[in-house]
């Protein structure tokens, strides 16, 4: 028998509304953190080529770390494979990393990693990078791909390199030491960070003034800071600090320009580069601190919010909030806060999930699910005679069940149940 398009359509989109709470157990409860690829343009010693380096940092957490004697070891297999625009392999590595620790608390820390980094000499141009590492232990593989523009750096005049993040540079004589930033994320880099990238010169200037602008995405002036930098004929190694301490919570875009010091008028060259602001457990929806704080509402009492809320300036503000969370974590040894990462990893799912004229987490299934997190056992009732859409969400657990009914018909489900003294009950 043949249905009618529009009950065939009806039946699609409820299978699909049915996948939705039920998928969700996996993506509450299990937090993967990604692992950070960074590629970086420089000049290449081969003429009419240029040296992109490729580096990726692999958490100790996420290796499968096995005790032999009084160490522990991990291995894992690294390939990074460079196609051009034409979506061709160019060039493919392929090899395997040995890591060791003396301790079991470092084999599982978040703050420790594994740094590779290989180097490729490219025609300038665009490609897509394939970077996928694969545990020899759990057999499990992640990969993570990226487009990038390879520079060019052949042409006369002062250039440039890409921008290297540093999160720590220690000066020996003359030797600098440094700890390269595969992230973009800067918020967990106390205080200052540093950038390093080349300047070639190929030109009689002696000196630049080196100009550093930090813009959000409203192309807001952020931070704004110059030095005047010597320079010689040939390459340049440049390091520069920068106060980031002040940014909030956000994306942004970091130039670095240099102007003749005679004149700021046009700049000689400039290099730029994507940066990010971010605590652990917070996902990349969350764009600013003031919101990060209204999804607290069903989770914080009203003194908690009024105390963040009436922060005077972003910096108290973003004080208050870590320290809310600090509250509660439940392993505070630990750089991760597990009951933060699972309260945003719910809003993230509502938002994807049960948005209906708002935002998912505003919704009164969001609302449930962010309170609760999933449901033990799902019911739904979508063309019971006599009745509007339903569905019940029962919690064993908690020895309650929630009713959501579709008044309109649109898929717009309101709580009928009240929720308001098992939330306390969960709060004391």
């Amino acid at each position: 028998m043949k249905l009618p398009a529009l009950v065939l359509a009806v039946m699609l989109v409820l299978a699909h509304a049915q996948a939705q709470v039920e998928i969700s157990r996996k993506a509450a409860g299990e937090i993967i953190p990604p692992f950070d690829v960074d590629a970086i343009s420089f000049a290449s010693t081969t003429s009419d080529m240029t040296r992109l380096d490729v580096y990726a940092a692999i958490a100790y957490e996420q290796l499968s770390f096995v005790k032999q004697s009084d160490q522990f070891t991990a291995s894992y297999e690294m390939t990074m494979a460079l196609y051009d625009s034409a979506n061709a392999l160019v060039v493919e590595r392929l090899w395997t990393e040995n890591v060791t620790t003396a301790s079991f608390e470092q084999s599982v820390s978040p703050s420790s990693f594994s740094i590779v980094r290989r180097s490729f000499d490219l025609p300038p141009g665009l490609y897509r990078i394939s970077v996928l590492y694969r545990d020899l232990e759990s057999k499990v593989t992640r990969r993570v791909a990226k487009q990038l523009t390879v520079s060019d750096f052949t042409q006369p005049g002062l250039h440039l390199s890409d921008i290297m993040l540093i999160s720590r540079l220690t000066l020996s004589g003359d030797k600098r030491s440094i700890t390269p930033s595969i992230s973009p994320n800067v918020g967990n880099i106390g205080g200052s960070m540093y950038l390093f990238f080349e300047a070639y010169n190929d030109s009689t200037l002696d000196s630049a003034q080196f100009v550093i602008t930090i813009l959000s995405e409203k192309n807001a002036e952020m931070l704004k800071a110059d030095s005047l930098v010597p320079l010689t004929p040939g390459r340049n190694q440049v390091f520069l600090r920068v106060d980031q301490s002040s940014l909030p919570i956000g994306d942004y875009r970091l130039y670095v320009q240099a102007f003749p010091t005679s004149s700021r008028d046009s700049s000689f060259a400039s290099t730029s580069r994507s940066i990010t602001v971010r605590w652990g457990g917070l996902p990349k929806t969350i764009q600013d601190i003031d919101m990060a704080v209204d999804q607290l509402v069903y989770i914080a009492k009203d003194k908690e919010l009024s105390y963040i809320r009436e922060a005077t300036t972003p910096e108290e503000k973003q004080k208050r909030f870590i320290e809310f969370w600090k509250k509660r974590d439940p392993n505070p040894n630990t750089t991760r806060n597990e009951k933060m990462e699972e309260h945003y990893a719910r809003i993230e799912y509502a938002n994807k999930y049960f948005k209906h004229y708002t935002e998912g987490w505003r919704t009164d299934m969001g609302m449930v699910y962010v309170i609760f997190g999933t449901p033990s056992n799902v019911d739904r009732h979508p063309f019971d005679a006599g009745s509007k859409p339903y569905e019940v969400w029962s919690y064993y657990e908690l020895n309650h069940s929630f009713v959501f009914v579709d008044q309109t018909g649109f898929g717009d489900y309101r709580l009928t149940t009240p929720i308001w003294e098992v939330q306390r009950r969960l709060r004391n």
